[in-house]
C-alpha cells in the first residue's frame, strides 16, 4: 500500500529540473608565484666569493759600518677569482706595504729603498690572470686538449728569470739573483703563460723594462721567456728548474752608474740588455725534516760589458717546522771598462760578492704558505765591492703574514 502512494511522488519528482545542473564545481585557485630573488648587491659578487685579504706586519732593524737602519711597515695583499660552476676565469693579485724607513743602508731585501727615507706607500704585486683565454674560439674537444695551455698575464710580478715565478721572496731576508742582475726583481708586462705539455712549462712576456713605475723614457722593452719544469716534478721528486732569455733594453740607473763603458753607449739610463739563465731547486727528506739546495746562473751583457752572476744557497727545516737554518753565496761579476771619454777615471771593480748565514724561529709556518709568523736573524759578510767598502751587515727581523 506504501508502495503504490508514493510512486506517484517518486513520478512528480522525476519530471523536475535539476537545481545543481549546469554549475560546475569551483576550480582550485592558480598557484602562487614564487617571490622573485632579490639581486645581489654588486659588491657580494667582488668581495663575497673567492675573495682573500691577507694582512702582513713587518719589524726590521740592519746594523752595518756604524750606521743603524730601521724598517717597518704595515701591509695587504688582496687576491680575488672569478669562477663558473665548473672552472676559473680569472684571477686578481695585488700587494701594498705602508712603509717606515730611517737611516738606510743597502741590505740584500730592499734595494729600492736606498731612496725612500721615511714614510713611503709601495705597492709590489698587481696583476690579472685570464685562464684558458682561447676557449671561446675553440671546438671542444680542443677545450680538453688545452686545458691550463693559454693563460694571460698582465700587470705587475717577478721577472721571468730564474726561480722567482716559483719562490715568493716578499717578507724574506735572503732574495735571489733578479734585484741585482736587472735592478729590479718585478716589472710590468703582458704575455702568455701554462703548460707546453706533461713535463714542460712555459712563460712568455712582453716587459716595460722599467722596474717600479710603468714608464717609457727611451727604452724599447724586452722579450723574457722561460722554460720549466712541470709542477708534478717538485710533487713527486721535489725539484724544480728551468731555462730562461731576456733580450731588449731597460732602465737601470745603477748599472749606469757603475760602468763607465755603459754610460758611454747607453740612452740615458736606457741600457741594451741580454741575459740567459739556469735554475734548479732540489728538495730532499732527512730524518729530521728537509734540505732544499737553489742556483741560480746567469750570463749575458749589459751593452758591451759582459755579466755572469751565481748564486747558491742551501736551507735545512726541522719536521717541526719550527726551526729554520740557510746559507747563500752570491757573485756578480760584470767586465766593466773605462769607457773612451773618461780615460783617466779608475776602473771600478769587478766583482760584487757575499755569504749570508740565516737562522729562523717560527711561531707559524703553513706548508702553502698562506699564515707564516716569524722572527729571524740575519749576518751577511760583503767579500768583493765593485763600489765602495766591503762592510758585514746584521739583521734582526719579525714578521708575520696571515
Amino acid at each position: 500500500m506504501a508502495i503504490l502512494l508514493a510512486a506517484p511522488m517518486v513520478a512528480a519528482r522525476a519530471g523536475e529540473k535539476d537545481p545543481f545542473e549546469g554549475i560546475e564545481p569551483p576550480k582550485p585557485p592558480p598557484p602562487e608565484k614564487p617571490a622573485g630573488r632579490k639581486p645581489k648587491p654588486w659588491t657580494d659578487g667582488l668581495f663575497g666569493e673567492n675573495f682573500t685579504l691577507k694582512r702582513e706586519i713587518m719589524l726590521q732593524a740592519s746594523h752595518g759600518d756604524g750606521e743603524l737602519y730601521s724598517r717597518h711597515s704595515l701591509g695587504l695583499e688582496v687576491l680575488k677569482k672569478w669562477s663558473t660552476p665548473t672552472a676559473t676565469v680569472a684571477a686578481f693579485n695585488t700587494q701594498f706595504r705602508f712603509v717606515r724607513r730611517d737611516n738606510p743602508i743597502e741590505v740584500s731585501n730592499d734595494h729600492e729603498g736606498m731612496g725612500r727615507e721615511g714614510w713611503y706607500g709601495e705597492f709590489h704585486n698587481f696583476y690579472l690572470d685570464l685562464y684558458n683565454v682561447f676557449n671561446p674560439v675553440m671546438s671542444d674537444a680542443a677545450k680538453g686538449a688545452n686545458i691550463g695551455r693559454f693563460n694571460f698575464r698582465i700587470g705587475r710580478f717577478y721577472l721571468p728569470m730564474g726561480l722567482n715565478l716559483q719562490t715568493d721572496t716578499h717578507g724574506t731576508v735572503l732574495q735571489l739573483s733578479n734585484e741585482r742582475n736587472f735592478g729590479f726583481e718585478r716589472d710590468w708586462y703582458a704575455g702568455f703563460w701554462g703548460s707546453l705539455n706533461n713535463y714542460l712549462n712555459y712563460d712568455l712576456y712582453y716587459l716595460a723594462g722599467s722596474g717600479y713605475y710603468p714608464k717609457f723614457r727611451s727604452q724599447s722593452g724586452m722579450l723574457g721567456a722561460r722554460l720549466s719544469l712541470a709542477n708534478s716534478f717538485d710533487t713527486d721528486y721535489g725539484l724544480q728548474g728551468g731555462l730562461a732569455v731576456m733580450a731588449g733594453e731597460r732602465l737601470d740607473k745603477m748599472a749606469v752608474e757603475r760602468s763607465p763603458s755603459v754610460a758611454e753607449r747607453a740612452d740615458g739610463h736606457a741600457v741594451d740588455t741580454f741575459r740567459v739563465g739556469l735554475d734548479t731547486r732540489y728538495r730532499c727528506n732527512i730524518p729530521t725534516g728537509w734540505l732544499t739546495f737553489t742556483f741560480e746562473g746567469t750570463g749575458g751583457r749589459d751593452e758591451r760589458d759582459a755579466v755572469l752572476t751565481q748564486l747558491y744557497q742551501a736551507e735545512y727545516l726541522h719536521r717541526s717546522r719550527k726551526v729554520g737554518v740557510a746559507a747563500q753565496y752570491r757573485r756578480f761579476w760584470q767586465d766593466i771598462g773605462r769607457g773612451p771619454m773618461m780615460p783617466g777615471m779608475e776602473r771600478p771593480g769587478d766583482v760584487d760578492s757575499s755569504i749570508a748565514f740565516d737562522i729562523t724561529y717560527y711561531f707559524r709556518n703553513d706548508i702553502t704558505q698562506s699564515n707564516l709568523h716569524w722572527i729571524k736573524l740575519n749576518v751577511e759578510q760583503q767579500l768583493q765591492r765593485q763600489m765602495g767598502d766591503r762592510n758585514t751587515i746584521v739583521t734582526l727581523q719579525y714578521y708575520r703574514y696571515w
